[in-house]
């Protein structure tokens, strides 16, 4: 608990020294108050909880937030949340700000014309635009027009129990298995030392399985590479997707646990914080879960490893960015002074600090500091760097029908009842049912 103690203590001194570090046009008189309605998810025990209470209470002794009050609705999951959103965005009215819980809302909320054209706002203030690369901002664009602000980049590794690693005599490496071999020797010891060797889900998108097989396609050479870094593909009949899927059928019938078929994403964490399973694939927001007792035993947090993904390999991709969906000029402008401040060097490092979201910006200058009071984190950073392969993930890249077919699939793939290719055929006829 010491580790959220001091970020707690930090968060309070940014607050202060943070009040004069942004330069917009204060959006209302000082007696009037501008409400900004939010759908928030990140509450109760979501990794980024106390971050986000951070924010709205920090934005607000801004001059820019002073005026600016928050009515909030709680939805606890992301998946909820996403469900939410995609209700309002056929019949309703989005909140003044709309996070972004992936799954392609972005082009959904664009193309229903219910949220601002954040473009001239990026121009008018070229510091604030110079914070995100071209690919993250193209990533935010549909039809020309930038509609989200990103907040983060996504990357991933695998999570992994040393002393589970060591009861199974296995030396993990220092950075990923050469191999997919390798690592499936590694699984086939763990298995003998009656270990379950991975985490695995196929519910609400499967999330876990999703990590997996962006891997195993994105590492498979330069097809499967290219492919894999492919927006919106249309043909999963290839080699590298069906042996991909082939993998995973394997994985699913030998290496992790009984109720990874039909599991969802808590669940399957929580067999990772019991020590239940050895390796576990997610990004560097889980790492504040380890030292959080209310999820994990007292100590985890110093069990717990990092490795790339076999062949060296890492997911990166940009993230789908913050949005507004205000119509009042005044709400509008507030908003906008939200995203600026959410997005400022200052609060990306905070971010990190705090949640273990990578800072969207690059050359960002990271405390020293972090790895004492992170080391994990510290660890994840350094790691990045040595990723010899990078690759999207379908989460981010696919068609939203072609996600929610892989979510469905899954089960029939696992127990048998389709084969590899039978089940890239599935997703192929759902993407194809976006160009008819």
């Amino acid at each position: 608990m010491k580790r959220k103690m001091i970020s707690k203590i930090m968060a309070a001194a940014l607050i202060g020294t943070m009040c004069a570090g942004m330069a917009v046009p204060v959006m209302a008189a000082d007696d009037e108050k501008v409400t900004l309605s939010v759908i928030n998810y990140h509450v109760g025990t979501d990794y980024a909880a106390e971050y986000y209470s951070y924010l709205f209470e920090a934005f607000q002794q801004t001059e820019e937030g002073k005026n600016v009050e928050f009515s909030f609705e709680e939805i606890p999951t992301t998946d909820a949340f996403n469900q939410k959103i995609k209700l309002l965005i056929s019949s309703g009215d989005l909140p003044d700000i709309v996070f972004n819980g992936g799954n392609n809302i972005i082009e959904l909320a664009a193309k229903s014309g219910k949220v601002a054209d954040l473009t001239p706002y990026l121009d008018a203030d070229p510091e604030w635009k110079s914070l995100f690369d071209d690919t993250s901002l193209e990533f935010n664009t549909v039809d020309g027009k930038i509609y989200g602000i990103p907040v983060s980049k996504e990357v991933s590794y695998i999570y992994y129990n040393k002393d589970l690693f060591e009861q199974a005599g296995i030396e993990a490496p220092e950075v990923a298995y050469a191999t997919w071999d390798e690592f499936f020797e590694a699984c086939d010891k763990l298995k003998e030392a009656g270990i379950t060797p991975i985490g695995m889900d196929s519910a609400d998108s499967g999330w876990l399985t999703n990590l997996w097989m962006s891997a195993l396609i994105g590492t498979n050479g330069e097809a499967g590479n290219e492919w894999m870094n492919t927006m919106y593909p249309t043909d999963y009949n290839t080699p590298e997707v069906i042996a991909a899927a082939e993998n995973i059928q394997k994985m699913f019938q030998n290496y992790t646990t009984p109720d990874a078929v039909g599991g969802k994403y808590d669940p399957m964490a929580t067999h990772f914080f019991n020590g239940e399973v050895a390796m576990f694939p997610n990004g560097p927001w889980m790492i504040p879960d380890f030292s959080e007792t209310e999820k994990a035993p007292e100590g985890f947090y110093d069990k717990v490893g990092i490795m790339l993904l076999p062949g060296n390999g890492m997911e990166m991709v940009p993230t789908p960015g913050d949005m507004v969906g205000a119509t009042d000029p005044e709400k509008i402008e507030a908003a906008v002074a939200f995203l600026k401040f959410e997005t400022t060097p200052e609060n990306q490092i905070k971010a990190l600090e705090m949640t273990g979201l990578q800072p969207v910006s690059d050359n960002l200058e990271i405390p020293e500091t972090l790895s004492e009071s992170d080391p994990l984190m510290a660890q994840a950073l350094e790691i990045q760097g040595k990723a010899g392969v990078t690759y999207g993930q379908n989460q981010a890249y696919w068609y939203q029908n072609t996600i929610d077919t892989f979510s469905t699939e899954l089960p029939e793939l696992a127990y048998g009842n389709i084969t590899a290719e039978e089940f890239c055929t599935k997703l192929s006829e759902a993407a194809a049912k976006n160009l008819e």
